[in-house]
């Protein structure tokens, strides 16, 4: 067990030692995270149908003395997650400043940014890039009122390298109509970030009833709309600052698109020349002599 890693992280790394009651128990807690593990331990081990011993085993198996240090971590993580601008910015408040704020906050950016690229699953991430790359597969991108310029980017840089790419409005009343096209073929890519947003979490488990794949990309406390992803990337987030950082997830994004180009680089070479042939024959760009 590792600081740096999330009470949900911990429970799907630990999923391929579990015994099969306890997945069935990890599986129920990932479901609907937090709310399945605030009860006692009678209270968690009846919602999953299993024994009292196995909540309390599974707890010790990632790391934790009992359930007492469990539920504590617990609500240390959630005080995390849902901490306001104003928190974070008294969080580091009382810290004595050693450097100019600038060297200080681009120190931290650039350790996040470290810590999120070094702990990636490169499989899973290379998964991300071939299913993004697949052009016989629709994507959707949904972010939230801060992560929408994110998905905002990667939807304009994707669509430069293929078609039925798609931003979902910031509007939840044109969501419904989105889903109507949407099935097991159709990727959604999912931005959220603490606090997390219910509209976005409420939107992905709709679209999972669909069958749609779901792509999530969020912090290292987890998005609750883990649940319904299959494919989730972490990125650590927390600066100096009443406002947490972009710039990691940002770089997930620049990989991927990276890592899709070169899956079909012919194809995104034929698009790029025509589309700069469109900027040039209308006049958006000043030429350079």
């Amino acid at each position: 067990m590792t600081p740096a890693q999330s009470m949900e992280e911990r429970l799907r790394i630990a999923m391929s030692g579990m015994t099969r009651a306890e997945r069935q128990l990890a599986s129920y807690m990932l479901g609907n995270f937090p709310v399945s593990v605030l009860g006692s331990v009678a209270e968690v081990a009846q919602a999953a149908g299993v024994s009292g011993p196995t909540v309390v085993r599974l707890v010790r198996k990632l790391g934790y003395s009992g359930y007492p240090e469990f539920r504590a971590q617990l609500h240390a993580e959630m005080g995390a997650r849902l901490a306001s601008p104003v928190a974070k910015h008294e969080k580091w408040a009382d810290v004595t400043p050693r450097d100019h704020s600038l060297n200080r906050f681009a120190a931290s950016v650039i350790e996040n940014l470290n810590q999120t690229l070094s702990q990636q699953d490169l499989r899973s991430f290379d998964a991300i890039a071939a299913m993004l790359a697949d052009k016989s597969r629709p994507v959707h991108m949904i972010g939230g009122r801060l992560t929408r310029t994110v998905a905002d980017y990667f939807a304009t840089a994707l669509r430069v390298m293929r078609a039925d790419v798609t931003l979902l409005s910031s509007l939840p009343n044109t969501w419904p109509p989105a889903l109507l096209e949407m099935s097991e073929r159709d990727v959604l890519v999912v931005f959220d970030i603490r606090r997390y947003e219910p509209s976005i979490q409420h939107f992905a488990e709709v679209a999972r009833a669909q069958g749609v794949e779901i792509v999530l990309l969020t912090d290292r406390w987890v998005s609750p709309s883990a649940g319904v992803a299959q494919h989730i990337l972490t990125s650590h987030i927390e600066v100096p600052s009443a406002w947490d950082t972009l710039v990691p997830m940002i770089a997930l994004v620049e990989a991927l698109l990276s890592a899709i180009q070169d899956r079909n680089w012919h194809a995104t070479r034929a698009r790029l020349t025509r589309m700069e042939n469109f900027y040039e024959d209308m006049l958006l760009f000043k030429r350079l002599r």
